[in-house]
């Protein structure tokens, strides 16, 4: 990476500091960035990671929330700034990759019109970007609105916007959360052809992959202050080996869905039985997602049909978008009183996904992204279902808080048959915890890579 001291300072940082009025706080004591480095702030889920992201960029409109210290942006004080030269600054100078990359995309506006008119290009300039990115349909998915497009593609939306506007600075919340493993290759080689030509990154991550293949400064959470250090992976809990019964839960036969002329799946057979693990893996768009909704009875195939419980609750999805999977304006004690089964203990519930008692008051606006996702997965447990339909369960949780979780549903496979199905671009998480692993290419399963 690049490090010489002769390079403009675009970002500099000392003893920055966030409060909030519960007494939360979390301190950034000192960060300089350069044209060509990239930094990253490395910490477990709600330690206020994003929080110091949008800080830095003015964008912390929590109520309650204080920002305190000395942050220089492009040589001028933050704390200093109108608001309309700090938004100036923001419009030319940066790009924000957000966590959540849905949230960023009008629901109404088709994806191309929206990139055509954030960056000023043409539209073949836009499709070709995102064939660059690794998206194979590109000049389909442009015609598409947000909802029509997962999680993976509508983050490289975002990306393609980013590098087609070539900012000073670029701020990435989690960049390789829902990507698959030729998109996470296209990712880095496009952030490294940024940082050579001049552009600096910063970013919050959980992906040790990103640290190390962009040979980032990694200022690690230590109590309750982000410092330099190099934080090791943990590795993922395996499974029993125990064999599964034989007990079929659910029962896929022939599913095929169309969106337009396109076969997102094509004749898909699949058998779940109880306490089994099946992880399902294949490229963003592939049609994971697609085949979790209907195997949960959220969609209707065009053809085929899916066998299941009869009792309503059996089987419960847990989407990817968790910031949409969640009630706006209700807080999550509520949401899981109105459909948790008797005898359910919420608290002792959260607990065991990793999250404190007091977040049963809050609302999803108020949680970190690995917070949402936990949220959303006590929810879908608290109905004590036969099957956990899981999309990308551990995309926005670091590494401790990950492992946790993958540990209690492990548990609960063992002692309660639960039967999972985990979309997943994670390799390494498919082959620890499944009985079976499964691909979705060409809207086909099949049992090979």
């Amino acid at each position: 990476m690049p490090c010489d001291g002769g390079l403009p300072e675009l970002l500099q940082i000392a003893d920055y500091t966030l409060r909030d009025d519960a007494g939360f706080a979390v301190a950034l004591p000192e960060l300089t960035l350069r044209a060509g480095q990239v930094a990253a702030l490395f910490g477990p889920s709600g330690c206020g990671k994003t929080s110091m992201l949008l800080a830095l960029l003015g964008l912390l409109r929590r109520p309650g929330w204080r920002a305190a210290g000395h942050a220089q942006l492009f040589g001028r004080a933050l704390e200093q700034l109108p608001a309309a030269a700090l938004r100036e600054l923001r419009h030319h100078q940066t790009a924000f990759l957000v966590q959540d990359a849905h949230t960023a995309l009008d629901p109404l506006v088709r994806v191309g019109d929206q990139m055509v008119a954030a960056v000023g290009a043409e539209p073949a300039a836009v499709v070709a970007m995102l064939e660059r990115l690794g998206v194979a349909d590109a000049p389909a998915l442009v015609r598409r609105f947000p909802h029509q497009i997962s999680g993976g593609q509508a983050q490289r939306v975002l990306l393609a916007i980013a590098f087609l506007r070539r900012p000073a600075l670029v701020i990435a919340d989690e960049p390789s959360a829902s990507l698959d493993g030729g998109s996470y290759q296209e990712l880095i080689e496009r952030l490294q052809e940024l940082v050579a030509q001049g552009s600096a990154v910063l970013m919050a991550t959980h992906d040790h992959r990103l640290l190390r293949d962009l040979g980032a400064d990694v200022y690690a959470l230590q109590g309750d202050a982000f410092v330099r250090a190099a934080p090791e992976p943990q590795p993922w809990p395996e499974r029993s080996r125990a064999e599964v019964g034989t007990v079929p839960l659910l029962h896929a036969a022939g599913v095929t869905v169309r969106y337009g002329d396109r076969a997102v799946l094509d004749g898909v057979d699949l058998e779940l039985r109880r306490g089994e693990i099946v992880a399902l893996l294949g490229e963003s768009g592939a049609g994971k997602t697609t085949l979790l909704r209907v195997l949960a009875g959220h969609r209707r195939p065009d053809a085929g049909r899916v066998e299941s419980p009869a009792r309503r609750t059996a089987v419960q999805l847990v989407c990817q978008d968790a910031h949409g999977s969640l009630t706006p304006g209700r807080r999550l004690g509520a949401l899981i009183a109105e459909a948790k089964a008797p005898f359910f203990d919420p608290a002792a519930g959260a607990s065991a996904v990793h999250l404190p008692a007091g977040v049963l008051t809050r609302t999803g606006a108020t949680m970190s992204g690995g917070e949402r996702r936990r949220a959303a997965l006590l929810r879908a447990l608290a109905v004590q279902p036969d099957a956990l339909l899981l999309d990308e369960p551990t995309a926005s949780l670091d590494r401790a808080a990950a492992v946790a979780v993958i540990d209690n549903l492990l548990t609960m496979q063992r002692s309660r048959a639960l039967a999972l199905v985990v979309a997943t671009h994670d390799e390494g998480l498919a082959a620890a915890i499944a009985h079976r692993c499964l691909w979705l290419r060409r809207g086909e399963l099949c049992e090979q890579a």
